[in-house]
């Protein structure tokens, strides 16, 4: 991909120059609102999404933004899952509802049901299937289904299947949206996020609203993006492997309480994974035991290649660590202790199974020393 920096954009003459508001959509008018460079990965997105139009933005949590504002104006309302990106949530009430845009959180594992809460205001039904933190896989097709017969649309955030596992637009989904700094950029070192439409007027929606919000990308990233998708594919083959090897060494492990990963077998959105996806992501999260609360924090220090951090899809391995039972009224399946989501990364397996194996020993001796110390004391 030719990288071709642009924010003036030059004309040949005074027609081309005042018809250049002409070009916002399939031309170049200014840097902001296009370059060649982003124009050729906007097309490359739309072939792998199975769309007509593509837009990429800053970073994923722009594209959530952009899509919201886009659809929804003054006294409509948005349905967004408990499971929904925590800023996008955020963001949705705390920025949009001022601005006269009603949010409403639903229980993720509402699927068809979410019919009954659609009503005439409602502009936009998002879906993120499965949720990032507790991995809740959705009915989407049923979910955009019972959204479009009441005059709504449909966003997905589609960043832990990506494009490769799942095609939300081919699932009745009109919107396809994806921080692309996760698995295509692929290295922790990119903010991008892309929409992806089927429908003309609608990436003219988007489009327009982009603008408006002065959204622009730089070629640079778009070059890196690019070059990211190219390796994605087996760079996400390799981590779901190795992920499946860390998921049966962790389930034997006596700390562990439940693994929450839709190719388990007995996880709850298992059948509809099987049905609409083609593979599984290397992002899951793993449950303690609530007394590992007290040591899981010299678990973390001990850590030699898992490094903590808020992220997925790169080449590093990665945990984060959260309380998902804070702000959700839906999580009553969810029993008490630790979570942590792990995102594989490209070390090899054995390496990675180790270091978590020595460093559950080295908690455990911490833990017995302290125990130790305790007795002595008493």
């Amino acid at each position: 991909m030719p990288v071709e920096r642009a924010s003036t954009i030059v004309f040949d003459d005074l027609e081309a120059f005042e018809k250049r508001a002409e070009r916002v959509y399939d031309g170049f008018s200014y840097g902001l609102y296009g370059t060649p460079t982003s124009r050729l990965l906007e097309d490359h997105i739309a072939q792998l999404e199975g769309a007509s139009r593509a837009l990429v933005v800053p970073s994923g949590m722009a594209a959530l933004t952009l899509a919201t504002m886009a659809v929804c104006r003054s006294g409509d309302r948005v349905l967004m899952p408990e499971t929904l990106y925590g800023p996008a949530r955020d963001m949705i009430l705390r920025f949009l509802g001022p601005l006269g845009i009603e949010a409403t959180v639903y229980d993720p594992r509402l699927d068809a049901g979410i019919g009954g809460l659609v009503d005439n205001r409602t502009r936009l039904v998002w879906v993120e299937s499965p949720g990032s933190a507790t991995f809740e896989v959705q009915d989407v097709p049923a979910i955009a289904a019972a959204a479009h017969k009441a005059g709504a649309l449909v966003a997905a955030d589609n960043t832990w299947a990506s494009h490769l596992l799942f095609k939300p637009l081919a699932h009745g989904v009109d919107i396809s949206m994806q921080a692309l700094s996760k698995h295509a950029g692929g290295h922790g070192d990119l903010l991008m996020g892309s929409l992806a439409v089927r429908d003309e007027s609608l990436f003219r929606r988007l489009k327009d609203t982009a603008r408006f919000l002065g959204y622009g990308v730089s070629p640079e990233d778009c070059a890196l993006c690019e070059r990211g998708l190219m390796t994605m594919p087996v760079r996400m083959r390799h981590s779901a492997a190795s992920a499946e090897n860390i998921i049966t060494w962790l389930s034997a492990r006596p700390e562990v309480v439940r693994i929450l990963h839709p190719a388990m077998p007995d996880h709850p959105g298992h059948a509809v994974w099987k049905r609409d996806f083609s593979g599984a992501a290397a992002v899951f999260a793993v449950l303690f035991k609530p007394e590992l609360a007290r040591v899981q924090a010299e678990i973390l220090r001990r850590m030699r290649l898992f490094k903590l951090g808020a992220s997925w899809g790169g080449v590093h391995s990665l945990i984060a660590v959260n309380d998902p039972r804070k702000g959700r009224t839906s999580l009553d399946w969810l029993p008490p202790g630790p979570l942590w989501r792990l995102s594989i990364g490209l070390e090899a397996t054995d390496d990675l199974i180790g270091d978590l194996e020595q460093a559950f020993a080295a908690a455990a001796d911490f833990a017995a020393s302290q125990r130790a110390g305790r007795t002595a004391a008493e």
